[in-house]
């Protein structure tokens, strides 16, 4: 049987809608041609006050009454939503099976980001509603050459992190598992002082580290959380530059929005240059990013590379405007970092890191000649005393202001250090005699700086917020600046610029740049409340910036002229596009006029001449003939803004032209699997039993199976008598019961057809109550999930359309 365009069609699932119960499985009401919004509810005035995401399940299915095979069958967006603020994407998951309900679904979207690496078992316990912990549960201690050093765990604003209950065996009425994703409120780092804030707060209470549940303590446990790929997304979007005979094609974006953001701008005052340790200044250095590459090396001739700079003061050279996790080597004076996450979902033009340098700082340990014209770098001194008394052992002290270091424990000054000379006095109390050792960073006492360079605290600046003031050295002056919108600085005294977040300051007299304080406002995305729309922002990967695009996966490029009918009527001919890939005339209300019969217009493919068959009867004006030509070709690199193809486009596509992500779906054929029997059933649809005595003969009298009734299931007949049994289906549960003395055909209330058919002639004999003839029905369709976000604002659009196109070859 020939496959003609009719075969191709898109069904509706059991339940349309945004309740828990929509989706489910095939049924027989197709999408009409060019109204897939027929899945979509219409956007309201709310969707576009709040935004909204609608998830919405349908079947591409090759609907013919025989087991003909579309091979390679795929979907894809062929075209975007005219509404700038509507977005489309195609979500595509392994796991997505018939079966599966909205609650079914949302799983699987969230699923992109789950638990990982465990950071601290035995986290305090904390009650319902909490939003912090003490910052000590990310800091450990260790030794290393004889000297005692913090290991702290860092969490960046922004960051992810689970807050787990997790124990083995039965489960706990007071402390139940669960698993809480948050995102951490501001950077900090392990310390003894402060807390660790988090949104949003925990919704049960947790065990304290000391209670025992099943033989287990510390069964609070906070992890960092990991991607997971097994979720891929389909977008589409348009041509920034005509194609040309490069195999680089240029987009708008190869990333997308799946969650709403509303943009608003967030004032950031009083930053410092200074680091987390006190008056330490790093300097910065900058590489060009490069798209596609992950990995950056920077040739520091001036690195401080010390063991105490790196591990004590924890000051290592590190990247701070891609906030990404980093993988780091340092050798002699080389740098590398390599991105774990692909960095071209970032807005980014360099790479920028900040380091200790050689010609600002050098490391002096307690006991060593205190070197001529230097000075203790304040905060950078890390200080321990040991008790002659052992009862006491060794205390780390606190720095505080005016060289005071103090037992932060008992409150009490031990020690008093001179930064110029690097003499310490002790203050003895009732503990007795103690020993010092201290290592810090001395730089020297005569230098000045009349320049400074940093990267700004933000990824997203609002350039002509920026504000700059310093005194001079002399502490009498102070000088000050401001950007305009193109990153200039000009003010008092100073000038520079603000290249991507990097600045660069020239002062006309030297300064003190611990004085240097700067203002600018960065632009921000909120995330609505996910109760809004449904979805868990925490478990999306990159905020629900997704990856629309992805390598080793087809695309296809298409480009779609339009030309309106007037006054339609027989012998009437256009002229189109020659070997066009599509051809289609549409009414007002988009239903396509196509017919497998050419009732109302005929297309010569090779010449491209469409003559008018009839005078469109029954169809509302106006009418719009639509000609589209387009390829598939594979993507071997995705970029920010564009996409390398394994070999260049055939033919040139315009600007503007639609470039989608294509779900391939497989060939699809109705069939059955293999069959097998055994002597019992035990409900368990992964093991299979000894063969039955019985044997059903599939060779001869095949089950039998259609391309528009087969459905996906796992089926199972369990007999209860030696001709009598009942079906069951993995997912449907029990649908029919039958006898082997007729055929079998257990009819789909969906499509009132039978799911399968078993002759007569197939059971023979032999069979026993109990025993199971167990097999798989596979359909010649698959579930898609179709994702529709609409964003916050005002829109001028009145009406507008999705268009997902569904296509495969005949075999």
């Amino acid at each position: 049987m020939t496959i003609t365009r009719a075969d191709l069609k898109v069904f509706k699932p059991e339940q349309l809608g945004s309740s828990d119960d929509a989706g489910g499985q095939r049924t027989k009401l197709a999408v009409e041609s060019g109204k897939l919004n027929e899945l979509f509810r219409a956007i309201s005035d709310i969707d576009h006050a709040v935004s909204a995401v609608d998830i919405v399940k349908c079947y591409p299915a090759l609907d013919t009454a025989d087991t003909s095979v579309l091979l390679d069958a795929h979907v894809f967006i062929s075209q975007k939503p005219t509404d700038d603020l509507v977005s489309m994407l195609i979500a595509e998951a392994d796991t997505l099976d018939d079966a599966d309900r909205m609650t079914d679904m949302v799983e699987i979207l969230e699923s992109s980001v789950r638990a990982g690496q465990l950071i601290r078992k035995g986290l305090i316990g904390l009650l319902a509603g909490q939003d912090s912990f003490p910052r000590a549960y990310l800091q450990s201690s260790y030794f290393f050459n004889g000297q005692e050093y913090w290991s702290n765990v860092t969490l960046v604003q922004g960051q992810k992190i689970v807050i787990s209950v997790e124990y083995t065996g039965a489960e706990n009425a007071l402390y139940p598992r669960f698993e809480h994703f948050c995102e951490i409120l501001e950077t900090v780092t392990g310390g003894a002082t402060g807390i660790v804030r988090f949104k949003p707060a925990i919704p049960f209470n947790t065990p304290d580290t000391n209670i025992n549940i099943g033989g287990e303590t510390g069964c609070t446990k906070m992890r960092l959380t990991s991607d997971n790929d097994g979720i891929k997304y389909h977008g589409v979007s348009k041509l920034t530059a005509a194609s040309s005979s490069s195999n680089e094609i240029m987009l708008e974006s190869t990333v997308s929005e799946l969650l709403p953001k509303v943009k608003t701008v967030n004032p950031l005052s009083g930053n410092s240059i200074t680091t987390d340790s006190g008056g330490i200044i790093a300097k910065t250095a900058s590489t060009p990013y490069i798209a596609g590459q992950q990995t950056y090396i920077f040739e520091l001739a001036d690195l401080l590379n010390d063991d105490f700079v790196n591990t004590g003061l924890f000051l290592a050279p590190k990247v701070v405007n891609a906030l990404v996790t980093w993988n780091r080597s340092i050798v002699g004076t080389t740098v590398t970092f390599t991105a774990t996450s692909n960095l071209s979902t970032y807005d980014i033009s360099a790479i920028t890191i900040e380091y200790i340098s050689t010609s600002k700082y050098d490391v002096f340990s307690y006991g060593d000649t205190f070197p001529a014209s230097k000075v203790i770098t304040l905060g950078s001194t890390q200080m321990v005393v040991s008790f002659t008394n052992t009862i006491y052992g060794a205390q780390i002290l606190t720095e505080n202001s005016d060289g005071n270091f103090v037992d932060a424990q008992m409150s009490v000054r031990l020690v008093q250090l001179d930064y110029e000379t690097g003499v310490a006095t002790k203050f003895l109390d009732s503990r007795g005699e103690f020993t010092i050792t201290y290592s810090c960073l001395v730089e020297s006492s005569t230098s000045a700086d009349n320049i400074a360079n940093f990267a700004l605290v933000t990824d997203a600046p609002v350039l002509d917020t920026f504000y700059v003031q310093v005194s001079n050295t002399a502490g009498d002056t102070l000088l000050s600046g401001s950007s305009d919108s193109d990153g200039v600085i000009t003010g008092s005294s100073v000038t520079g610029t603000i290249t991507g977040t990097n600045v660069s300051l020239t002062f006309a007299q030297n300064v003190d740049l611990k004085t240097l304080r700067y203002d600018i406002s960065e632009t921000v995305s909120l995330s609505p409340p996910p109760e809004l729309y449904g979805l868990n922002p925490l478990r999306i990967k990159n905020g629900g910036v997704v990856e629309a695009f992805t390598a080793w996966n087809p695309v296809s490029v298409q480009d779609t002229q339009v030309q309106v009918l007037s006054s339609p009527a027989p012998a009437q001919t256009k002229s189109v596009r020659a070997n066009a890939r599509f051809v289609d005339i549409t009414d007002a209300e988009g239903k396509s006029l196509w017919t497998l019969a050419n009732t109302h217009y005929t297309w010569v493919k090779a010449t491209g001449v469409v003559t008018i068959n009839s005078d469109f009867t029954g169809f509302t004006a106006p009418f719009v003939l639509t000609d589209t030509i387009g390829e598939v070709a594979l993507v071997t690199e995705v970029r920010k803004n564009s996409l390398v193809l394994a070999s260049p486009l055939s033919q040139i596509y315009p600007i503007g032209a639609n470039v989608s992500s294509v779900q391939n779906l497989g060939d699809l054929q109705a069939r059955v699997g293999p069959v097998r029997d055994m002597t019992a059933w035990a409900n368990n649809w992964d093991l299979d039993g000894t063969p039955a005595t019985g044997n059903l003969n599939a060779v001869d009298f095949p089950i039998e199976v259609l391309n528009n009734t087969a459905i996906n299931e796992d089926w199972v007949l369990i007999f209860t008598s030696a001709t009598a049994f009942r079906c069951v289906g993995r997912r449907l549960g029990q649908i029919a019961t039958g006898d082997t003395l007729n055929d079998f055909a257990p009819i789909n209330p969906l499509t009132l057809a039978p799911y399968f058919i078993i002759r007569v002639g197939a059971f023979g004999g032999g069979w026993n109550a109990g025993e199971a003839i167990r097999f798989k029905t596979f359909a010649a369709s698959k579930p898609v999930m179709l994702l529709r976000t609409v964003q916050s604002g005002h829109s001028q659009i009145t009406t507008d359309r999705a268009v997902l196109a569904f296509r495969g070859n005949e075999s």
